[in-house]
């Protein structure tokens, strides 16, 4: 089996043209984490610590691990020997720029970014890395603690392990075979701080042997014992990472609602409020429909199949009298039990038991919308809807899943509820918390070998609950002194947008007025059409002014609230509000039963903090990239809602909104990564080149990323290469410090050929789909090229070249006149290239003027506006790439092809530059950023040496 990318690796060019790009692994040195647990919250500092090789420096280095979802990453460092950088959050676009532009400068640059698909994996990318560097970095996040059911306590987990999933692998993620890293041991160490009265009873670890001290903590062990504090750690010292670490804290008063007020160091009158409780109440059980939708795809097999039985067969057996209910099964078909759902009976209860004792894990792939679309359109009207997704949670292709709920549950305000339960120790949290709070549910996770009787029964019982709508939350400052929260969010934004436009006006007369005093000329000569009076400016500057509610409750919308389940509620509460401390916050609610309220006192913190406010902050901000938050629901100034009133803006008001959080309270988030560079002193070189060799590596190219060489490889012993190039793609686990352990894939033999070789990019296709344009096939990869390439240097490859040409008149001994070398040289002929595109299926594109060369430079032309260096790029426009990349490394090969682009339109297709004109803009913006102003010209001379 192979797996994903793990540990820290960087790309090495092959000696040859058509070698393969070798993947090198740093040997890690070690994985730490230390996490301090206070109240319902922690606080998390995962180290990792690597070696890079001793003979050379790398250019890039890149890393991918796995979070616990939701977690608010609040804190980047790395140390690089003795030099430490610190991160700081910004605009993930404008992080990546100074990230590059910092590489590009010599100096030694990081980027933290979490993938847009899943909230809970991360990559770190470091450039410019010294020869025999210690490599440290550090993480630190925070986390909301989950309650386990199953034990009536405080749930904690650090996930080692990115899941397989199924679906294509989004962005930098593709496979590599399997190999074993030079460090696998990870250390743990949990301390834990409650409330004075409260008692820690037991620490205990389902997945982990671990040693406890009850009464002190790691940071103080001499300190005087108390019985609010206890440590944690793995009982040998450290483990392997073959599965998630779980500790289960049971102590006395932690289901106690809590209101906790923060004052924030930094920022005079932003205060952050955090509500905690551990529901307990009664209400009579609703009869509604129940679906079990289950997963029954090949990551199932095993153990994970056998706890769905078992979990199956409790909620069978635990359902009441007058439910009605059904099972679905799915995988990459879907098949239901019975057509529309069935009363609950002796008879349909044996059913549906003999029909669960048959379970297998063949269902194929992970495909979960279709199974949740078609259970919620089979629904009874008449009742409500409660569905149990019991899954080990793994696609890639989560949004359209929370899209769905939101608009099941949002706008047509279905009476329905998603309750998920994660079986098995690699579940995606990402994905059954995402789902759970996208369905109104709330989400639980088993391990390998722990009791899910409690959880089940627990989630059933909420499941009967009737519905209780209508949350509202006030904070009260006296008796008859109280502010609403969900009022301040609407009535704020209006007020600041009637308050922005009085300003805009007045702008506006200032303007008109300075107009008069001083015209414009509509003739001015000195104007350039491509000056642009906004460029350089920030994304979002033509977006309209939304000014934030004084008051944000995240969730924007409190969800149900279940019996023995943790809620936390969060208010980030700005300057403007009432300068006065709330003397508590009372929760209110309505149901068929009767009102509902709870008053829980307000704690104000004897120190200011950051905590609370970026818990909230992140909290906010998964919110609006989920489709929720304040925004959704708030009105402009003209009374109707923002997003009816901003259509086609909308989707970018949430994304600034997202960016604005994630900035002010430094959360990195899917908007916002973390970049850190270097500060330079008197004492340190300006650029790291000046100091070392860097090994020849291939960062920025679009290249296929199989290898070659091992263990061992020549020049490279003190590192770890993988074996030879995969041919096929198949799904597996990714751990945190490098660890690998295989998992059977999804759905059997339904991989896809990796196509790529030196000059390709990687485009993971179907195995049965034939090779085209979009998908081209490599010349490494192409046995048919490897055949011509050999008929090239022999006497016949003339009369190849005549069955697919026709010289021109006069020129008779043309096809025999030409002396092949390898593939990109300049004496090598345009035939060649036509008759390998032939061979291979790739579309041809004449390369001397027309539109057909036009056509496909603006088909490979990115989103940012550069062109990659690939294949079909350097064929299209006739230039050796490997002498050009070769003769200029230190231009990265994006920036080389897009320079080389540039001017390409400007030499050959001068004719038609009303076309290109504005793709050409884009592409020079593209450079100045990238680069810098200063290094445009030199790389645009480039360009006009090789296009001639």
């Amino acid at each position: 089996m192979h797996d994903h990318i793990c540990g820290f690796y960087y790309l090495i060019a092959p000696a040859q043209p058509y070698g393969y790009a070798r993947r090198c692994y740093l040997p890690q040195v070690g994985v730490k984490a230390h996490a301090t647990v206070l109240a319902s919250t922690s606080r998390t500092v995962l180290t990792q610590t690597f070696q890079t090789p001793s003979t050379k420096g790398v250019r890039q280095l890149r890393y991918t691990f796995p979070l616990y979802d939701g977690v608010s990453v609040v804190g980047f460092t790395c140390h690089v020997n003795d030099r430490v950088i610190t991160g700081e959050v910004k605009q993930k676009e404008v992080a990546k720029a100074e990230y590059q532009a910092a590489v590009d400068r010599g100096e030694t640059a990081a980027l933290l970014e979490q993938l847009p698909e899943a909230s809970d994996v991360f990559t770190t990318t470091v450039g410019n890395v010294p020869p025999g560097a210690r490599l440290l970095v550090n993480i630190t996040y925070l986390g909301e603690l989950k309650h386990d059911a199953e034990v009536d306590g405080i749930r904690f987990t650090i996930p080692t392990s990115i899941s397989p999933r199924y679906g294509d692998y989004p962005g930098e993620l593709c496979n590599t075979v399997s190999y074993e890293s030079a460090g696998k041991s990870f250390e743990v160490t949990v301390d834990t701080t409650l409330a004075s009265g409260s008692s820690i009873r037991e620490m205990r670890s389902p997945s982990h042997p671990i040693s406890v001290s009850l009464g002190t903590i790691s940071t103080a062990p001499d300190a005087d014992a108390q019985l609010s504090r206890a440590s944690a750690t793995l009982s040998l010292g450290s483990a392997e990472l073959d599965k998630d670490f779980v500790l289960q804290i049971v102590a006395k008063e932690t289901s106690v609602p809590k209101a906790l007020l923060e004052m924030h160091p930094t920022m005079p009158g932003h205060r952050a409020l955090m509500a905690t409780l551990v529901p307990k109440f009664s209400l009579p059980q609703q009869r509604p429909e129940i679906v079990f939708v289950c997963d029954r795809s090949g990551s199932m097999h095993g153990t994970s199949i056998t706890m769905l039985v078992n979990a199956l067969k409790v909620f069978l057996k635990s359902l009441p009298l007058g439910v009605k209910f059904n099972i679905c099964s799915f995988g990459s078909r879907y098949k239901f039990l019975w057509s529309k759902s069935k009363s609950y009976s002796k008879d349909t209860m044996n059913e549906a038991v003999r029909h669960v004792e048959g379970f297998d894990a063949g269902f194929g792939g992970t495909e979960i919308l279709q199974p949740l679309k078609e259970t919620i359109s089979r629904r009874y009207r008449d009742m409500p809807l409660e569905v149990f997704l019991v899954t080990d949670g793994e696609i890639w292709q989560q949004q359209e899943l929370f899209d769905m709920l939101n608009n099941k549950i949002i706008e047509e305000k279905a009476p329905m509820r998603v309750f998920t339960l994660g079986i098995g120790s690699d579940v995606s949290h990402s994905l059954i918390e995402g789902v759970a709070r996208a369905g109104n549910g709330f989400a639980q996770a088993v391990g390998d070998n722990e009791k899910l009787d409690g959880k089940v029964v627990r989630m059933l019982k909420a499941a009967l609950s009737p519905h209780v709508g209508d949350y509202t939350l006030e904070l009260k400052y006296g008796d008859d002194d109280f502010e609403a929260v969900q009022q301040t969010a609407s009535e704020a934004v209006k007020e600041a947008t009637d308050e922005a436009q009085k300003l805009s006006r007045r702008k506006s007369l200032q303007i008109l007025k300075d107009m008069v005093m001083k015209p414009i000329s509509l003739f001015d000569t000195s104007a350039k059409l491509d000056d642009d009076p906004k460029k350089g400016d920030e994304k979002y500057y033509h977006l309209p002014e939304v000014p934030a509610p004084r008051i944000i409750q995240a969730p924007h919308r409190i969800p149900p609230l279940f019996a023995f389940s943790r809620t936390s509620i969060y208010l980030l509460l700005s300057p403007s509000t009432l300068d006065r401390t709330p003397i508590s916050v009372v929760l209110r609610a309505t149901s068929s039963y009767g009102p509902l309220e709870l008053e829980i006192p307000v704690d104000q913190l004897d120190q200011p903090g950051e905590t609370i406010h970026q818990l909230a902050a992140k909290k906010a901000i998964a919110d609006l990239e989920e489709g929720r938050g304040w925004l959704t629901e708030a009105n402009g100034a003209s009374g109707t809602l923002l997003k009816t009133e901003y259509p086609g803006q909308f989707e970018d008001l949430v994304e600034r909104e997202a960016v604005r959080l994630g900035i002010q309270y430094q959360v990195g988030g899917k908007n916002c990564s973390f970049v850190a560079v270097q500060k330079q002193s008197s004492s340190q070189p300006e650029a790291v080149d000046a100091e070392y060799d860097f090994i020849d590596d291939i960062d920025g190219l679009t290249l296929s990323e199989g290898d070659e060489g091992g263990p061992g490889s020549a020049g490279y012993t003190d590192i770890r290469c993988t074996s030879p190039p995969m041919t096929s793609r198949s799904l597996g686990n990714a751990r945190l410090g490098g660890a690998v352990k295989s998992k059977k894939a999804k759905g059997g033999a339904f991989g896809s050929v990796l196509r790529g070789g030196y000059f390709s990019g990687l485009r993971p296709t179907s195995a049965a789909a034939p090779p085209s344009a979009s998908a081209p096939v490599p010349f490494s990869l192409t046995a048919a090229t490897r055949t011509l390439r050999a008929r090239a240097s022999s006497p016949g490859y003339a009369a190849q070249l005549s069955q697919h040409s026709t010289p021109a008149p006069g020129d008779a001994d043309k096809a025999t006149s030409y002396a092949p070398v390898s593939y990109g040289s300049e004496s090598h002929t345009s035939e060649l290239r036509s008759l390998e595109r032939k061979v291979s299926g790739e579309a041809e594109h004449e390369v001397e003027g027309g539109g057909s060369a036009m056509q496909s430079l603006v088909d490979l032309q990115t989103f940012e506006g550069f062109w990659e260096s690939n294949q079909r790029f350097w064929a299209i426009v006739h230039v050796d790439a490997w002498a050009l990349l070769k003769k200029y490394p230190h231009f990265k090969p994006n920036v080389l092809a897009t320079a080389v682009a540039i001017h390409f339109f400007q030499a050959k297709l001068a004719g038609e530059k009303e076309g290109w004109e504005l793709l050409v803009d884009k592409a020079r913006s593209w450079l100045e950023s990238t680069i810098g102003g200063d290094k445009v010209d030199e790389v645009t001379a480039i360009a006009e040496k090789v296009i001639s």
